[in-house]
């Protein structure tokens, strides 16, 4: 489906002139109208709230990793460096090893963590951690990553139901 998401956009761009990157983002944005608009009728209202889910996912890790940038540089540029770096164990909620493999990827792409090691058979990810208050912070915040990475990628029954809002 996104295949055809993206030649809809680049033949709609093409068609008017505009093969751009802002005339290919706005054509990719009124091809997805189309398919949310048509959802029930076409059958691409589960597409489509993946590319909701996907967009909101993108925005809200790029914030992740702008406020832990932030993070490490103040803690860096510190006079005074009161780091408490940890190893933590978190038991992931779902336990497959694309699960894992693609948190992972995500903490490390996170300054001031990274994925150490992801026992399957416990199902346990160890992340290395630059400075934590806590370990249920640190457990809290993988949760929170996990669970947007699924309602994304992984969303079940639940988005292939067209709910109004």
């Amino acid at each position: 489906m996104l295949a055809l998401h993206l030649l809809l956009a680049f033949g709609m761009a093409a068609f008017a002139d505009s093969l751009s990157p802002m005339g290919v983002l706005f054509a990719f944005f009124l091809v997805y109208l189309v398919f949310k608009v048509g959802g029930k009728l076409a059958r691409t209202g589960t597409y489509a709230r993946r590319v909701e889910l996907g967009t909101v996912f993108v925005f809200w890790f790029a914030l992740e990793v702008f406020k832990a940038s932030f993070d490490v540089a103040r803690l860096v540029t510190a006079r005074r460096v009161d780091a408490t770096p940890t190893i933590v164990p978190v038991r992931l909620a779902v336990q497959k090893d694309w699960v894992a493999t693609v948190v992972g990827m995500l903490l490390t792409l996170t300054p001031g963590t990274m994925a150490m090691e992801y026992d399957s058979r416990a199902g346990l990810l160890y992340i290395h951690v630059l400075d934590t208050e806590s370990l249920e912070s640190v457990d809290a915040a993988v949760r929170r990553l996990e669970t947007r990475l699924l309602a994304w990628l992984d969303p079940g029954p639940g988005v292939a139901r067209e709910e109004g809002p």
